[in-house]
């Protein structure tokens, strides 16, 4: 176990009705920050300034830009590890996200609408400000970095090691759902199923929501987009890109992918909150709607799932929302469509080429 991160359980979850399959759940809820992010996070951090710390030229300082949970996750390990940490968030993010950041004892700066922008800030307006004779500085990206993948693959390591310890074989597993921003968790899973020769035996789902579907689009088109603007409401996966492994390990391994709309993603978060009393956010919200909707997954899986199969829910976490927050959130989708998002002209393309979706 990690000073940065813990040990999470994994635990049968009996949804409603009848089940196919049975059903586990990797809690990553209980992370220190609440959210999986602390374990790529906390690894990255915790590596560099062992490695920072060891020369003894400068000091580790941490710099992290996030539209949220990374941030926090970023800011939390640093508590635990004495380390001064800057957070820079946009307009964006909740004010009590900041607040809790804050309260870790991080500077946090806002600048910025979208985390791309709070991003540049941080690199051109504060990173290139610091003296460099002193200070070592550590970026912390939300999400493409080996290191923040690494700490992610240990959740396999003790996915493998809980079922051992109940005498089930992992060959019971026949999938994997796990929600898609950047790609930085998906990584983490790949890595560690593939430390056990199990990443082309466990598919892997994929899921996002509508208005921030920059996996399932990269994989239609076959190459890797970027989405101009984000309209869903899970804005921890918010991302405009995915990471180029990410793409890379999704056709290597022939994950599939889901998207959700909006209103059946926070319709489950607040099914999940009342039913087990634990509130969700709609990045974690989607990855357990197939638990609640398992002819989605098997669709995606493109297999009937048996009564001894097992299918593992990663339910990432997140710190963004309240109950409150999502009973807003439906009523506002209840009296007006979410915007469709679906035009070719949201995505910007590597090579400047335009396409078609529709048809793609």
């Amino acid at each position: 176990m990690s000073i940065v991160y813990n040990k999470t359980p994994l635990l049968r979850q009996f949804f409603p009705g009848k089940s196919p399959a049975q059903f586990f759940l990797k809690y990553e809820c209980l992370q220190p920050s609440g959210s999986f992010k602390s374990r790529g996070i906390g690894n990255l951090i915790m590596k560099s300034a062992i490695r920072i710390q060891k020369d003894g030229k400068r000091t580790p300082q941490v710099f992290a830009s996030s539209g949220g949970n990374a941030g926090f996750a970023a800011a939390t390990a640093c508590q635990r590890l004495s380390l001064p940490c800057t957070v820079v968030v946009p307009t964006a993010t909740k004010k009590r996200m900041v607040d809790k950041i804050r309260n870790t004892g991080a500077h946090v700066i806002v600048s910025g609408a979208y985390w791309k922008e709070a991003d540049t800030f941080l690199k051109t307006n504060v990173m290139n400000k610091i003296d460099s004779q002193v200070i070592e500085p550590i970026y912390v990206h939300p999400f493409d970095n080996p290191d923040i993948w690494e700490g992610h693959s240990s959740m396999i390591d003790e996915i493998v090691q809980d079922l051992k310890s109940q005498n089930i074989s992992m060959n019971k597993v026949k999938g994997i759902v796990c929600s898609v921003g950047g790609g930085g968790l998906y990584n983490g899973i790949i890595q560690g199923l593939e430390r056990y020769s199990l990443a082309d035996r466990i598919p892997i789902v994929g899921v996002e929501t509508n208005g921030c579907h920059v996996f399932n689009t990269s994989l239609r088109i076959g190459q890797p987009v970027q989405f101009k603007k984000i309209t869903s409401i899970a804005t921890s996966l918010g991302t405009a890109v995915i990471s180029n492994q990410t793409f890379e390990y999704a056709r290597k391994y022939d994950t599939r992918s889901i998207v959700i709309e909006d209103k059946d993603v926070i319709e489950t978060c607040l099914k999940y909150t009342h039913q087990f009393n634990m509130v969700i956010e709609p990045a974690c919200g989607a990855a357990l709607h197939l638990g609640y909707n398992a002819n989605i997954l098997e669709k995606a899986l493109g297999m009937k799932l048996a009564a001894d199969d097992i299918v593992i829910i990663i339910a990432c976490g997140g710190s963004s929302n309240t109950v409150k927050d999502l009973e807003e959130a439906l009523d506002n989708m209840r009296k007006k469509d979410s915007p469709a998002i679906e035009a070719a002209d949201n995505f910007i393309f590597p090579e400047k080429t335009t396409v078609n979706l529709k048809s793609a």
